[in-house]
């Protein structure tokens, strides 16, 4: 008789840590989440001096004279004692011809997995944001906006995400954070430094003022016939921004110097204001420049940008970017273009519709 009490208390015991690790199994697994997300953006363009002959054009913005147009897939685990499993996906692609960004990437603008804790900060790893653009977009009003002061080259192409890195972010304490980011580069065989990244930046915030120092350097890459490994480029930046509702000001300056020259060196030089009257309309000034070291180079660029928000998702704009060009620069209003001769000016304007889920 005893011997089955215990048979019986022994099967009773192993049942209810069965349910006990079901139950955990359940609640870990309700803890979980997947969110799929978007932002399509489309309208119509309108730009000065496209041609070296001076040509005007207008054309369909849905490659992007606003916002990229993207969706992306992100989540996250509990892992129980504070810590979390996170991941994100994020695709860019042409709404107007449903073209990829990247022709032979899928997730281009973020592919990363990583652990997150509220108390040690998150640790990630694959293909991210740099340093300066982390800890840029949000002291920039327009959020870099194709007619922004991403157009002065503020941030070369090559650190605006950067392939085989690490990052780490801080938790904030007692209104301080920090952030750090290193790239193994191509990781090409018997070239250490090809495409190589580090970049490190401190932030501060009190009330409505937050200011930030960022440094950050990436070599050259390693090509068929081309290696400029050897050849780095190298900014840092300090930006500020302060809230005082209903507006807000913005201002940095940038420092590019190297051998690798992603773009002159010299200082970039710029400043923003934001009023939002209500809740459903942003107004945007800003102006900057960028002072050549040599050759004398002086590229200005001023923008302006109203978006009003018929709902929570879906908001209508009228934006645009006038570029002046001098000293033998031939920047673009947009993004990362050029004018088709140097010292060319150029006006851009764009109207649209963008849709977010």
């Amino acid at each position: 008789m005893k011997t089955r009490k215990v048979r019986y208390l022994r099967s009773s015991v192993s049942f209810l840590k069965l349910l006990v690790a079901s139950g955990a199994a359940t609640t870990a697994h309700a803890q979980s989440s997947v969110l799929l997300y978007g932002l399509l953006d489309a309208g119509i363009q309108y730009k000065t001096n496209t041609t070296a002959q001076g040509s005007s054009s207008w054309t369909s913005s849905s490659a992007n004279a606003s916002y990229p147009s993207r969706f992306g897939l992100k989540g996250s685990e509990d892992l129980g004692g504070g810590y979390r499993a996170i991941f994100q996906l994020e695709n860019g692609f042409q709404l107007n011809s449903g073209a990829l960004a990247s022709s032979d990437t899928l997730f281009n603008r973020m592919a990363y997995v990583g652990f997150s804790s509220e108390k040690l900060g998150s640790v990630t790893f694959g293909r991210q944001y740099s340093v300066q653009y982390d800890k840029t977009v949000f002291y920039e009003p327009t959020l870099f906006n194709n007619y922004s002061i991403f157009s002065l080259n503020i941030i070369p192409p090559a650190t605006v995400r950067v392939n085989n890195a690490v990052k780490y972010q801080s938790p904030e304490l007692h209104g301080f954070n920090l952030e750090a980011m290193y790239s193994f580069g191509q990781q090409v065989p018997g070239s250490f430094s090809a495409g190589k990244y580090w970049g490190i930046g401190g932030e501060y915030v009190t009330g409505g003022f937050w200011t930030r120092v960022v440094y950050e350097q990436v070599n050259g890459t390693l090509s068929a016939g081309l290696d400029q490994s050897g050849k780095v480029d190298r900014r840092t930046s300090i930006a500020a921004r302060y809230i005082f509702d209903p507006f807000s000001v913005y201002a940095g300056v940038v420092t590019v110097r190297g051998s690798l020259q992603a773009s002159p060196n010299g200082n970039i030089y710029w400043a923003a204001g934001q009023y939002m009257p209500n809740p459903f309309l942003k107004l945007i000034v800003e102006g900057g420049r960028y002072v050549f070291k040599e050759n004398g180079g002086r590229p200005t660029l001023l923008s302006a940008s109203a978006l009003y928000w018929l709902s929570k998702s879906t908001t209508v704009y009228l934006t645009g970017g006038y570029f002046i060009n001098g000293g033998g620069s031939s920047f673009g209003v947009t993004n990362y273009t050029t004018t088709p001769s140097a010292g060319m000016t150029q006006l851009g304007v764009a109207a649209g519709l963008i849709k977010r889920f």
